[in-house]
């Protein structure tokens, strides 16, 4: 791209937190042009439009210094004579998983040009009009730790059609050029490395339920990273010391009860006149006196999520009212004291206190800036606290908004209270949600999404602790749609509609909706055999991939729609089996390489404010990196990746082996949700027999590049690695690999079938010691700690892959992922069952059988169900040369396709009297070998 254009900005803050802004352009056209297209990148997010229509969202996720654009093909929209090109960006202003806004040194800015068959007709400058979006608030929580924010619209404020051409924008401001394409922070400019990802309307299937419910009490959230943290833009988790107050004015005597929807409080947070209050049912009481009484409550702890969400709840008509302790009439009733790091007698005058008189004399005591508020708590107005009332609600055509027909639902104001409709799209969906409606102007109307509700009893919804993933919309007079233009995944959803004192006039819900944005799979794997569950199983799995697959690889889509590089090594398996797609891994294993630029070794999520290193997700990347170019033979790719790759190889072998020659790293050293010994700093052993297999791995890159003294010397790295291991971290006793060493030397005491699955995968154990741990995988030895999770499993799956005991992966397949399909899971679980999930801090929520319902590590049966009965896999690079050895186990007959990077595998089997008869169809350009016969490309019958 040769750019003219500029990157521009609004007049104002270079950085401003959770900023709307809007930008056109208008140009001619002449007639008989043939192609239209748009380059723009922007930071944080951008939505364009052109004439009106909406063309799509960007920039993919990038690191400062190496910044992603888009180029965007308009033809179809564009014209002769006046166009307009119009862009709203989402400027964050702070640090997600998704960006790496303080190491970078983030700042909002657009880059955008228009170029008619190759000639520049618009390029971002000075020129371009803009103003901030008044009808987005900026005052809101965040999403999570994670996420960015949620969105409240108030639709009374909107600026009409703004994105169309000869819009009035004489009042507008010209923005301020920052400098041209390559400038700072955003430095060199690359193309998209993948296609879009897909715009697909998907409505609802069924309204479930509608009930008449009213709120609770009162409800507030706040940010208190800007004042017990006021230096810290990061996503770094840190413990903080500080208080947060308010008064309680009663006319009488009366209760209140309180409580933290996210983070909970503990039985020592909350103090009223200086007194501890008791704790019940998850909710603390307020015992209150007539006249000024003083709540403060304790948020000293550890955080990841900045934000406090309070709720209270009292009798209809309790006669009190909130007030700020240091000004009377401030709209926003809490204060926030702090920090107290090193400051023990201020944390205790604040905690302690017994009178608003003590808070006004301290000197640490601050009221909230009304940016660090949010002007609702969507999310504690609308899960367990909203309570029904028991009136009927009236409600017409409920079928019409779950419907493509030109048709309402409409939904009549009730008597008290607020009228809630429960969506379910019976499908995990991921991306934009839209309304269509008429109503009369100020009705607010809340969106909550989850995930899950319990079959048998509907009042038992799993909401998502930990996660805002709402929004509100205030409606306008007269027809209206609403787009939102931040990311969700959910399954079901609530509509709260809240109506202004005295109205009387329905709203009509024409529409809702959830424009489904996904990487855009071609499914060219397949795979169906005897067994219907299991052929669920491998649906259930392909489609959890989908959803977990965006501009990179995700964790999942709801809760935190992160790119952990150590899931993506299992989710490209999962991707090159079920949809036959490189690019996506390709972008992710390059995407997260670049982050060893800046710390030791590759980071565990990228580009993200959270500085971290999780040990056993570096070494599972430079694997996922040879397994890459097994899959694909792409050269171009090992080298743009060798020199990371050598990087991470030369530090870990630099700088953390101790003097026994053991990986010994201060980190984070999981592996599994599961109670294994792996403490933060030491010798964990999973780690170092990883990195055994990573210095094999990497070795033949080394070699396919004609580096053969590096590939010389990094197998001789695994050699001796594996003898230290086989002498340090073997224990006779307990023939096993133990978890750990103790900073005496000593072993632990905690064995896992984990680290003897590790240890067999990555070919660390002695002949003798092989056999062993072969006769644990089925029969974990008593006392040891069993696999916690899908993700572990599939290491499981892989090491009985390898000693070819087939059958028992497809028992495993049927009990673990069975479970789930008899369970109603349309996607797959992030935990198994019987691991359900606690909540440690609220007694009043019920458990679970996991968090995220739909989670990309667990879905490893899209891999394992066709390469176990098929028994493939590659001799050399790209597949060109492959092994079968067909395998039906109990399974009467299998059919499917097993993509390659040219083509796919087409297979038929079936279970005879005499043994496996079918056929196998390979395409141009590959070699079978099976049972050491070489066969070529066509149709090949198969006998066994």
């Amino acid at each position: 791209m040769n750019w003219r254009a500029r990157w521009i900005w609004s007049p104002g803050e270079a950085a401003p937190r959770n900023f709307f802004w809007c930008v056109r352009k208008e140009f001619q056209l002449s007639r008989g042009f043939s192609k239209v297209v748009v380059a723009l990148s922007a930071d944080t997010r951008y939505t364009l439009w052109f004439n009106g229509q909406l063309i799509g969202h960007g920039p993919i996720r990038s690191f400062y210094g190496r910044w992603y654009y888009d180029l965007h093909d308009v033809t179809q929209y564009a014209h002769e004579g006046l166009n307009a090109i119009a862009v709203l960006v989402h400027h964050l202003g702070i640090g997600t998983f998704q960006n790496d806004y303080v190491r970078g040194r983030g700042r909002g800015g657009l880059i955008a040009q228009v170029e008619c068959d190759g000639k520049v007709v618009a390029a971002s400058d000075a020129s371009w009009l803009n103003v901030p979006h008044p009808a987005f608030e900026r005052a809101t929580a965040r999403m999570s730790c994670q996420l960015g924010f949620d969105e409240l619209y108030d639709a009374r404020r909107a600026i009409g059609d703004w994105t169309m051409p000869r819009y009035d924008d004489y009042e507008w401001n010209e923005a301020v050029e920052i400098g041209e394409a390559g400038c700072e922070p955003w430095g060199e400019l690359l193309p998209r490395p993948i296609p879009f990802l897909t715009l697909q309307p998907i409505q609802p299937k069924t309204i479930e339920r509608v009930r008449v419910v009213k709120p609770p009490w009162g409800t507030w959230a706040f940010d208190l990273k800007p004042y017990l943290a006021p230096d810290d833009l990061s996503a770094n988790p840190r413990t903080l010391s500080g208080v947060v107050a308010t008064e309680i004015r009663a006319d009488a005597p009366c209760t209140l009860r309180i409580g933290d929807v996210h983070h909970g409080l503990r039985d020592e947070d909350v103090r009223l006149n200086g007194e501890l209050a008791p704790k019940e049912g998850g909710l603390h009481t307020l015992r209150l006196q007539a006249g000024s009484n003083l709540l403060t409550v304790d948020v000293s702890r550890w955080y990841h999520d900045w934000y406090r969400y309070f709720v209270m709840e009292a009798a209809e008509g309790t006669p009190v009212r909130l007030v700020n302790p240091l000004m009377e009439r401030a709209d926003y009733p809490w204060v926030v004291l702090g920090p107290f790091d090193g400051d023990p007698e201020g944390y205790l005058q604040a905690r302690d206190a017994r009178s608003v008189q003590e808070i006004r004399r301290h000197p640490k005591a601050q009221s909230f800036d009304p940016m660090h508020t949010a002007r609702a708590a969507v999310f504690a107005m609308t899960n367990h606290h909203a309570q029904p009332t028991g009136e009927s609600p009236r409600v017409e055509h409920p079928y019409a908004s779950v419907n493509a027909i030109d048709d309402s639902t409409l939904i009549y104001p009730p008597q008290s209270g607020d009228v809630e409709l429960r969506f379910d799209w019976q499908r995990e969906v991921f991306g934009y949600v839209e309304l269509e409606l008429e109503a009369p102007p100020g009705v607010i109307i809340d969106f909550n999404g989850f995930e899950y509700v319990d079959p048998v009893y509907p009042d038992r919804v799993q909401w998502t602790w930990g996660l805002n993933n709402t929004f509100r919309y205030i409606t306008r007079r007269g027809w209206q749609r609403f787009f939102s233009v931040v990311k969700r995944g959910f399954r079901y959803a609530t509509l709260t509609i809240r109506f202004p004192e005295g109205a009387t006039e329905p709203v009509r819900l024409r529409r809702i909706g959830c424009l489904h944005s996904v990487y855009p799979y071609e499914a060219r794997g397949a795979f169906t055999c005897s067994d219907p569950l299991l052929n669920q199983i491998y649906e259930m799995a392909r489609e959890t991939v989908r959803l977990c697959s965006e501009d990179t690889f995700i964790d999942c889509p709801t809760y935190e729609q992160t790119f952990w590089v150590g899931d993506s090594r299992n989710e490209a398996l999962f991707a090159y089996t079920g949809f036959g797609d490189y690019a996506l891994a390709r972008r992710c294993l390059i995407l997260a390489g670049e982050s060893i630029k800046q710390s030791p070794l590759v980071e565990s999520q990228v580009p993200s404010a959270w500085q971290n290193i999780l040990t056993a997700w570096s070494l599972l990347w430079a694997i996922a990196c040879y397994e890459h170019y097994l899959f694909t033979g792409d050269l171009e790719f090992v080298r743009e990746i060798f020199p990371f790759v050598a990087q991470q190889n030369q530090t870990l072998h630099e700088r953390y082996l101790n003097s026994d020659g053991l990986l010994e790293i201060s980190a984070w050293n999981m592996l599994d949700w599961a109670p294994m010994d792996t403490p933060g700093e030491g010798v964990v052993s999973h780690q170092n027999m990883w990195l055994v297999r990573v210095w094999d791995d990497t070795a033949k890159l080394a070699e396919v590049l004609g580096e053969a003294t590096l590939a010389q010397t990094w197998r001789q790295w695994a050699i001796d690695l594996r003898a230290v291991i086989n002498r340090h971290l073997w224990n006779d006793a307990k023939r096993a690999y133990t978890d750990c060493l103790k900073r005496d030397g000593s072993q632990s005491p905690v064995f896992s079938i984990q680290t003897q699955v590790v240890a067999l995968l990555c070919d660390v154990p002695t002949p003798e010691r092989r056999a062993i741990l072969e006769g644990y995988l089925a029969n974990p030895p008593e006392g040891f700690v069993r696999i916690g999770s899908p993700f572990m499993t599939a290491f499981l799956l892989e090491t009985l892959l390898n000693r070819n005991r087939r059958q028992e992966i497809l028992e495993r397949i049927r009990e673990d992922w069975g479970y789930m399909v008899q369970m109603g899971a349309v996607t797959c679980w992030e935990q198994f069952k019987g691991e359900r999930v606690p909540n440690p801090l609220h007694a009043h929520r019920t458990e679970f059988f996991t968090r995220s319902h739909c989670h990309a590590w667990s879905a490893a049966p899209a891999y394992f169900l066709p390469i176990t009965v098929l028994g493939a896999k590659p001799l050399t690079a790209g597949w060109k040369r492959f092994e079968l050895s067909p395998f039906l186990g109990d399974l009467r007959w299998a059919y499917g396709r097993l993509p390659l990077p040219e083509g796919a595998l087409d297979f038929a089997l079936e279970q005879t009297e005499s043994g496996i008869r079918g056929h196998v169809v390979i395409p141009e350009g590959y070699t079978a070998v099976l049972h050491g016969k070489e066969y070529g490309a066509g149709r090949h019958e198969v006998s066994l």
